[in-house]
């Protein structure tokens, strides 16, 4: 089975939850059992350790149903999928390529104990995203120029499309996020080889503090602090890789 037949993560979730019918759960176990991929990303799922159920439900009212559920009542019978509320809201956070049902979703995910701190709630947040994830997103210089101005501004740290730029990625989107009221921009990348990573920054809070190299979530981290910001590096890159553009970073976004 090549990456594109593979069961989509909302297929996956479902088959998690318990929510699949007897015999498409049939065809996910078969495929468990033949299927080194299919079984590699249900074991990733399963070692998020999140409450997908839950998650999805707590930002159903947040996502944009009304106008999703125009487009399939658009369609012609034959070809509109049965949805349930639930499946319906698995669909519509898949569509959000502009990052309004998953910025929602990370804002209401359950929040790690405090000892395992910011990094460990953005590793659970990327260990979800996928190539598709990002393939939507605007390319677009000027909304990237702006979107950068944005969080720069609210971070209080300048940021550049060169001063960002890490090499073999592709810069494709920067945001806000909120992690129990401390404001985390992410800037989100596509590498070719190995997939999504994320450079995301934060207030420091203990100052200045050197590069240092973690697993969270089956993902790699590279975090270090300058005397005014925290930064975390993540990806599926090998550490060496990861290494090379945390140094970049660390120069170009020095101040």
């Amino acid at each position: 089975m090549t990456q594109q037949t593979l069961p989509s993560d909302e297929l996956l979730v479902a088959y998690l939850d318990g929510e699949l019918d007897p015999e498409r759960c049939q065809l996910i176990d078969n495929l468990l059992g033949i299927d080194p991929a299919v079984t590699a990303r249900v074991e990733q799922l399963k070692r998020g350790q999140l409450s997908f159920k839950s998650a999805f439900d707590s930002v159903l009212d947040q996502a944009p149903a009304e106008r999703l559920q125009a487009m399939l009542d658009a369609l012609p019978p034959a070809h509109t999928p049965a949805l349930s509320r639930r499946r319906f809201l698995a669909v519509a956070a898949s569509f959000a390529v502009a990052g309004v049902v998953a910025d929602r979703l990370f804002m209401a995910w359950p929040r790690p104990e405090p000892s395992s701190g910011w990094r460990t709630s953005v590793a659970e947040y990327m260990a979800l995203y996928t190539p598709r994830t990002l393939e939507n997103l605007s390319a677009d210089p000027d909304s990237h120029l702006a979107q950068l101005n944005s969080v720069g501004r609210q971070l209080g740290l300048p940021l550049s499309p060169e001063a960002i730029s890490l090499p073999g990625a592709e810069f494709r989107r920067a945001q806000i996020l909120d992690y129990d009221g401390v404001l985390i921009g992410q800037l989100t990348y596509l590498d070719p080889r190995h997939g999504p990573l994320a450079l995301c920054i934060t207030a420091a809070k203990k100052g200045a503090a050197p590069m240092a190299t973690e697993q969270r979530r089956g993902m790699n981290v590279v975090f270090w602090s300058s005397p005014t910001h925290a930064f975390m590096l993540i990806g599926r890159n090998p550490f060496e890789d990861l290494q090379i553009m945390a140094r970049s970073a660390e120069k170009t976004l020095a101040v």
